[in-house]
């Protein structure tokens, strides 16, 4: 049996909207497409796609974020603050007095010019600063002097790319210096609210996400004194990347492909003026299609039920 021993197969923006229109019957497979209705399709792609999350598309569209904690901070606002999916981690290796731009660390693989990097201080703070040059194996120049003294073996944490404003959170847990990960209940607003003392100390056991259109607030509760846990890592739920240019590749599964080609013929029909009776066929496979997916695209794990104690 000949096989192309390839698995590779993937459709561009172009291609979606070709055969979403050749689906509603404007168009032929040698027909070109016009450019106003070619950027007229994209932009009801595009509107389709984020309205899917809403659906439950999610289970690919997850990242693990990492927000980096400071002494008796309530409120980090995701989409700017110091939070990322990849960081390097690594620790001081010989003491740092205040405003040294210098440091000696364990290892600055993975560092690289202009990236985020910041210093855990004495005080539990972390110090957020910019690398101007990374020097050699074990030392780096930073922007901004450190804010006071830290001492060998404090934690040094680099990134490159702060995370955006998640749609949704999944799941958390706390990480402390160790290594050590502990599950954080998520709460909604209504039991934020009710919190009597919101500055009050100790390790995070619950957090509030309030979503906005910019940026996201996540609520923490105790305030970390910062001595022991220094990050949240959030799993959340993100949204698909925007279809820009004709030759973009969509940010689903490739199995996915057929589902967008219906779905996006579907909602270009009434645009095209087909039938109400061949516009309804449309809805019915494309729905069919999306549903399909939706089953597929779900965890394959165990749902364990346990009962709220908390009132």
């Amino acid at each position: 049996m000949a096989v192309s021993g390839s698995k590779d197969f993937t459709v561009t923006r172009s291609q979606i909207i070709e055969g979403a229109l050749r689906k509603t019957g404007n168009y032929d497979q040698a027909d070109a497409i016009p450019g106003e209705e070619s950027s007229d399709a994209a932009f009801a792609l595009n509107m389709m796609v984020k309205e899917w999350v809403a659906r439950g598309i999610d289970i690919w569209l997850r990242e693990d974020i990492t927000v980096f904690l400071q002494p008796n901070t309530r409120q980090y606002q995701l989409g700017t603050a110091h939070a990322t999916t990849s960081y390097v981690e690594t620790t001081l290796t010989a003491n740092a007095s205040a405003s040294a731009t210098v440091l000696t660390v364990g290892d600055t693989t993975g560092m690289t010019a202009a990236d985020n990097i910041g210093v855990k201080l004495n005080d539990n703070s972390i110090h957020w600063g910019t690398i101007v040059s990374v020097d050699n194996p074990t030392r780096v120049t930073i922007t901004a002097g450190l804010a006071s003294a830290s001492v060998s073996g404090k934690k040094v944490y680099a990134y490159t790319t702060k995370a955006g404003r998640p749609q949704r959170i999944l799941y958390a847990f706390r990480s402390d210096t160790s290594g050590q990960d502990t599950e954080i209940t998520i709460v909604g607003e209504n039991e934020y609210q009710s919190l009597s003392n919101k500055g009050s100390a100790g390790p995070p056991v619950e957090i509030w996400y309030r979503q906005s259109l910019g940026t996201g607030t996540l609520h923490v509760w105790p305030v970390d004194g910062g001595s022991t846990f220094d990050k949240i890592v959030l799993i959340a739920q993100t949204i698909p990347d925007d279809f820009d240019s004709p030759g973009d590749n969509p940010q689903f599964p490739v199995e996915w492909a057929n589902t967008l080609v219906w779905n996006l013929a579907a909602e270009l029909g009434s645009e095209y003026g087909l039938p109400e009776r061949e516009q309804a066929n449309l809805w019915r496979v494309a729905e069919f299609k999306l549903n399909e997916m939706l089953d597929y695209d779900t965890e394959n794990a165990s749902v364990i039920f346990s009962y709220d104690a908390r009132g």
